[in-house]
């Protein structure tokens, strides 16, 4: 009885020994699984983490990229649709797919890419830059050059205009011996000074139109002007008075007179007369032709 007994307790401890055997595998195999999916989970964790760190530095570069292109003058449509692109794989990898490492290889080659094409455009603009450079140069000592001409032209000019400013004074005509007389009504004679104003009725101017080798012998024009005590040049448009132009102004005369230059010393004769009688005072004559002051005189009437 008491061998049975042993032999049920010793089979009791068999099965008890089994059964702790096979829970202990149990619990090692699930252990197993366990820890697999929490370094699954990990490298999973891990990997998601690296693709969002490179696809984050590849837009930051493609922005770098896109804004020297600008600068440079160059197209940014491919660099633009490559980050609208790399965006949309930044939102898909957040939604858990972490299936980038293609992706992130491919945008690596793009950079790449595009930097050798970056390099050439800068490369471009630099011998752009240097053309620009030598051509600013060269429209420099043009300018210079130019500028040098055109001082010796316009140096050259004043010189002519000098020299035809001075042929033309000398060429002008010149009278001498200037003598003004004061005539009555009754045709008597008193040369101008100091003559009664009430025996004034014309005034009579001669002179002589010296010779001059480079004057032209041609029709001249003689203007006269009679300038009275306060300083006015007597004009009456009844007895021919008018304009000419001296130094580039307009100046009123008195009587004017037609000639033919015949370049010999010749005697000139104007003579004036006025409808009201002279009033008291010096009166001055003076006479031009050809723009140019030829000669004066003076009388007084008192």
């Amino acid at each position: 009885m008491q061998n049975k007994n042993n032999t049920g307790l010793v089979i009791g401890l068999i099965i008890m020994t089994i059964v702790a055997a096979v829970f202990g595998y149990l619990y090692y195999q699930e252990r197993d699984i366990t820890n697999k999916q929490e370094t699954d989970l990990q490298e999973r964790v891990t990997e998601l983490a690296a693709s969002e760190i490179k696809l984050d530095s590849i837009a930051k570069q493609l922005d770098a990229r896109i804004l020297e292109v600008q600068g440079l003058g160059g197209d940014i449509a491919e660099l633009q649709k490559a980050k609208a692109s790399l965006e949309q794989d930044r939102i898909s990898l957040r939604k858990g797919n972490a299936l980038m490492g293609k992706k992130v290889k491919e945008y690596e080659d793009f950079l790449t890419k595009k930097d050798e094409e970056i390099a050439q455009l800068r490369e471009e603009n630099q011998q752009l830059i240097s053309q620009n450079e030598t051509l600013v140069q060269t429209n420099t000592s043009l300018e210079t050059s130019k500028k040098a001409v055109s001082d010796s032209l316009s140096g050259v000019i004043s010189k002519n205009t000098e020299l035809e400013s001075k042929v033309t004074m000398a060429a002008a005509l010149r009278a001498r011996s200037v003598k003004v007389y004061a005539i009555s009504s009754k045709g008597k004679v008193r040369e101008g000074e100091n003559v009664k104003a009430k025996r004034v009725d014309k005034v009579r101017v001669d002179f002589i139109l010296e010779k001059n080798p480079l004057t032209l012998t041609d029709n001249k024009t003689i203007y006269m002007r009679i300038i009275d005590p306060a300083g006015a040049t007597i004009s009456d448009a009844a007895t021919g008075s008018g304009e000419f132009d001296y130094n580039g102004q307009k100046q009123g005369y008195t009587i004017s007179q037609d000639i033919v230059y015949g370049n010999n010393n010749q005697d000139i004769s104007i003579l004036y007369d006025r409808a009201t009688p002279f009033s008291k005072g010096k009166y001055t004559i003076e006479l031009y032709a050809e723009g140019f002051s030829i000669g004066e005189g003076s009388f007084s009437v008192k």
